[in-house]
């Protein structure tokens, strides 16, 4: 991918998309990250908001919550073994089953159709 590109911001049918908003997974930790983890969230996608550990306040995720921001909120602790790196693994393996149905699915509905 070109980061230069001209056309990034151009308009393309969702169904040409690279990666799916379902398989999309958006961490955000303040109000200019909201359009994206609405847009990502309304489209089946995965937001995550994300809080000062050492404050705890979650005061801002929690409208986040309320406003259907964001389906997922932890402390912002990116390390491995951390809450947040055990919610981005769920979700990457909810992805995975829920594409593989996705492809039975379709394989299924082929065969049928050609019957």
């Amino acid at each position: 991918m070109d980061i230069n590109d001209s056309g990034i911001n151009d308009y393309f049918p969702t169904e040409t998309m690279r990666v799916p908003f379902r398989n999309i997974i958006y961490i955000g930790d303040s109000d200019t990250d909201i359009p994206c983890m609405k847009l990502v969230n309304s489209n089946g996608g995965h937001s995550i908001g994300v809080y000062n550990p050492a404050t705890q306040k979650k005061e801002k995720v929690y409208k986040m919550m309320h406003d259907k921001r964001i389906k997922y909120f932890a402390p912002a602790d990116y390390s491995e073994g951390s809450e947040l790196d055990a919610l981005v693994k769920a979700i990457i393996d909810r992805t995975y089953y829920n594409e593989l149905l996705e492809e039975i699915h379709f394989k299924n509905k082929k065969e049928y159709e050609l019957d």
